[in-house]
């Protein structure tokens, strides 16, 4: 069968078979040598989802199909290969490389399989682009109010001896918002003086120069001068850089080189008319470039750090001035409050995005199984009824056959309103069970009041009248749904109820769909 395998593969018909299942899965799919790490086959939706054929990608090493620098490269795929064959199946998210250079997230799934006679590792693999993009906006949110509390109370704290609360701003800012923040003040004699460095890789301190050894060097002679002048950041972003830009003093090169930095944002910290320094800052490698709210905050911290700065400079030459400082050390910890309750905003949303699912607004399967449980220990005690309702979308793939995965996912989002709109009640949780199925418990709900509805919820869909000319069931989009009730004893599990609302399920639609069905212990 071309260049796939043949220690898994015997006679012509089930070779043929075999091919078929493998490139009809929508996951990819590569099988690799365990010893050396390199591809010995792929499916067709590997050859989509990296751009190489498939004659190009037998014999390449994951590692090259991956960002290069740790923890994506061959080394580290080699050890989790190792991984892989010493324990269970387990999953992780790898940085990888299209034919093209694009990067994207994918997840893989090792696992060790022998084929044919020989110990191979099989892999599944699915592009997460769009969920990690979703995570680090997110991420980069809580950052930036981290680092904003942070900041603030360092500079809340200065007074007088702000050099220590320097060190810290830059720190922070270099975790933070990544990945190297370096600090400079302008001297009394017009030279710019790095006074505080920091960088967020594990051995990145040996690529750059001593804060010690660094001089300080005339304004107008710093590819910093036009900032200084205008008064306005200076960003700068060149995703396919190989050699450092040229505004990139040569002490930062081989830094620069090393993490294939890809983005520069250099903020001036203003005071009034005056400038008095500059907080310079670089990313690189896989992470993303700076944004329009990163360069925002930076600007107000900046700004604020110049304040502190300023009036501690003043507090040292005059002591009068400790009433100001007292003042803007107020107003600096009022904001301080502000930022924290930003932050439980955000932790709230957090909590929110944890338990619901993502497309129907309705609970997710997490949510779902962690409420079943609770319920089915409530009704235990009080010995109550507990109903379950478990439905699935009439012939769904048909409908995204044929009317495309959009419009399918417009579905679901419908069945999602459907569902919220019908079951209100504090007590009532409608969930999205997984793909096209969706789940509703009823606390202390009897049968007959469970299969009501179960009815209402089907009419309510049916009164959408979305077009489903696949549909083996009516000319529209239906559901089918199965009804389960009972008293729990202590010895009940929610996989029981589960499964009595599943078969109930199956009879629906063993018996025409576009129905409810209660569950019959036979």
């Amino acid at each position: 069968m071309g260049s796939m395998p043949t220690d898994y593969k015997s006679a012509p018909r089930s070779a043929e078979q075999f091919q078929a299942i493998y490139d009809s899965v929508h996951d990819a799919i590569l099988v690799l040598d365990c010893e050396q790490g390199v591809l010995l086959d792929v499916n067709r939706r590997t050859t989509e989802m990296f751009g190489y054929p498939k004659d190009e990608l037998i014999g390449m090493s994951l590692g090259a199909l991956s960002l290069g620098l740790a923890p994506y490269t061959q080394e580290d795929a080699l050890a989790w290969i190792r991984k892989a064959q010493e324990g269970e199946p387990f999953t992780l998210d790898w940085l990888a490389r299209n034919h093209s250079g694009r990067l994207f997230w994918v997840e893989m799934n090792l696992l060790k399989a022998i084929l044919g006679d020989t110990e191979r590792i099989l892999i599944t693999a699915r592009d997460i682009s769009e969920r990690k993009r979703f995570e680090n906006e997110h991420s980069a949110r809580l950052k930036r109010a981290e680092s904003q509390n942070a900041v603030s109370l360092a500079l809340a704290g200065a007074g007088p001896d702000y050099e220590a609360a320097l060190d810290l701003i830059v720190r922070y800012l270099a975790v933070q918002v990544g990945d190297l923040c370096v600090m400079h003040l302008l001297d009394e004699d017009r030279k710019l003086r790095p006074v505080a460095m920091s960088q967020s890789y594990l051995d990145g301190d040996r690529f750059l120069p001593a804060l010690t050894d660094m001089t300080s060097q005339p304004i107008d002679e710093s590819p910093l001068s036009q900032l200084m002048n205008s008064r306005e950041a200076m960003s700068l972003y060149d995703p396919s850089a190989t050699e450092p830009m040229t505004q990139v003093p040569s002490e930062y090169h081989a830094y620069f080189r090393n993490y294939q930095v890809h983005s520069l944002l250099a903020i001036p910290m203003r005071f009034q008319e005056k400038v008095i320094g500059v907080i310079a800052m670089a990313k690189g490698g896989s992470s993303r470039p700076y944004s329009f709210e990163d360069q925002s905050m930076l600007q107000s911290l900046a700004d604020r750090t110049a304040l502190t700065i300023t009036n501690g400079t003043l507090y040292r030459q005059n002591l009068r001035q400790a009433e100001e400082l007292r003042k803007v050390n107020a107003e600096l910890e009022m904001r301080v409050a502000e930022r924290t309750s930003q932050l439980e905003e955000a932790n709230e949303q957090l909590r929110l995005m944890a338990t619901t699912d993502a497309l129907t607004g309705l609970a997710n399967r997490r949510h779902f199984d962690t409420v079943l449980d609770a319920e089915l220990r409530r009704a235990c005690r009080t010995g109550r009824e507990l109903s379950l309702l478990l439905g699935d979308v009439d012939f769904f793939k048909h409908y995204n056959d044929c009317y495309g995965h959009i419009a399918g996912d417009t579905c679901l989002q419908t069945v999602g309103q459907v569902m919220r709109s019908t079951f209100r009640r504090a007590s009532e949780l409608p969930a999205r069970y997984g793909g096209e199925e969706f789940a509703v418990i009823l606390p202390g709900v009897a049968p007959e009041q469970a299969l009501r509805a179960a009815n209402k919820l089907r009419l309510a869909m049916e009164a959408k009248a979305i077009p489903h000319e696949r549909s083996e069931a009516a000319p529209h989009v239906t559901l089918s749904i199965g009804v389960a009730s009972l008293r729990p004893s202590p010895e009940t599990r929610s996989s029981d109820l589960i499964a009595m609302a599943d078969s109930a399920l199956y009879t629906s639609k063993q018996t025409g769909r576009n129905r409810a069905t209660p569950f019959q212990n036979c």
